[in-house]
């Protein structure tokens, strides 16, 4: 797995200046090198990227050099599929929103930008799409236009979507600023995402149909 030619930057907090030589050799390109024991054969594993396809979130669990896998996999975004190897978008929304406040505070945990994966590198164990995207799709848009039409302007509200930029579900608090029943679009005001609070409200414009909308609901 190799960054893609300098595009993928590691940051640090700033007293912790030279904690990532180890985590750099993670994303290190190598020569090719044997399949690691429990890890996906390089055909078996491009033919499941190729059945999945691009623009598809996926969760990737990969082997360290000692074998073992690592704690939990890391989501992705599929953006390209070469032929010996495709390209992954890190997902991370909480870290995004984090690093938006405070542009010093950047998190190693979790990475960020794109890499490549190396179909003979034989370091993955496991890749599977993430079913987040095909449950928001059964949401029942009914449901959620009686409650927008219910909502009063102001009002303070709780919101959930899925935010295809960021290839994750935003989970906000915040208030109803402006609403259209006719074209369906609305903005809120959130001053939390993700249990974090804003250092100032983020305005958000919406439409019912277009977007992915989960839940809506006034704060009691």
């Amino acid at each position: 797995m190799t960054p893609n030619n300098g595009r993928n930057s590691i940051y640090l907090m700033e007293d912790e200046p030279r904690v990532t030589r180890y985590f750099l050799k993670l994303f290190s390109k190598k020569g090719k090198s044997q399949i690691r024991e429990g890890a996906l054969n390089p055909d078996d594993l491009k033919a499941q990227v190729a059945k999945i396809g691009k623009n598809k979130k996926v969760n990737i669990t990969r082997l360290a050099y000692d074998g073992k896998p690592e704690d939990q996999p890391v989501a992705f975004k599929i953006i390209d599929i070469r032929d010996d190897h495709f390209t992954g978008k890190v997902i991370n929304v909480e870290r995004n929103i984090k690093q938006s406040e405070n542009e010093k505070l950047i998190f190693i945990k979790g990475g960020g930008g794109t890499i490549d994966f190396y179909f003979d590198e034989g370091d993955i164990a496991q890749i599977e799409e993430d079913i987040d995207e095909e449950i928001i799709e059964q949401r029942n848009i009914e449901e959620i236009k009686e409650i927008l039409d219910a909502l009063d302007l102001d009002e303070e509200i709780i919101l959930s979507y899925y935010d295809e930029d960021q290839g994750g579900v935003i989970n906000g608090v915040g208030v109803l600023s402006s609403k259209n029943m006719q074209s369906l679009d609305f903005t809120v005001q959130l001053k939390i995402i993700n249990e974090i609070e804003l250092s100032k409200p983020r305005d958000v414009s919406l439409n019912l149909e277009q977007n992915n909308i989960l839940d809506l609901e006034v704060v009691i």
